[in-house]
């Protein structure tokens, strides 16, 4: 892999590297739209459950990226393979095991809708 000459430019391009890759994830959150403040309870758990999806794949996601080295026979399909696999297992995931993050954000928001 060439490494390029001008640092600020490889910062620039990691920069746009991670607007592509988590762009999308605001997407995810249409639905949060005043679920705060007017939402039923089971559109804040829906979008609790978004969020904790998400953040569980960006875990999967960073503990990919933190391998020592690369494959030998690695190429974009099997990026896009694993992008698609690290979102379907961690929405699974965020399902089936209980890690606290959509609990917490339920008792966050929950006192705010109730005052309003």
């Amino acid at each position: 892999m060439t490494q390029l000459i001008n640092p600020r430019l490889e910062s620039f391009n990691s920069l746009q590297k991670m607007q592509r890759d988590y762009s999308t994830d605001a997407n995810d959150f249409k639905i949060a739209k005043d679920t705060s403040v007017n939402g039923s309870d089971a559109e804040l758990k829906a979008v609790a459950d978004q969020f904790e999806a998400i953040f569980l794949e960006m875990l999967l996601k960073q503990a990919r990226e933190s391998k020592l080295s690369d494959g030998l026979f690695e190429n974009n399909a099997d990026d896009n393979f694993v992008q698609l696999f690290d979102q379907e297992l961690a929405k699974s995931s965020s399902e089936k095991v209980d890690i606290g993050i959509a609990e917490a954000i339920i008792r966050q928001m929950a006192p705010h809708r109730l005052e309003k």
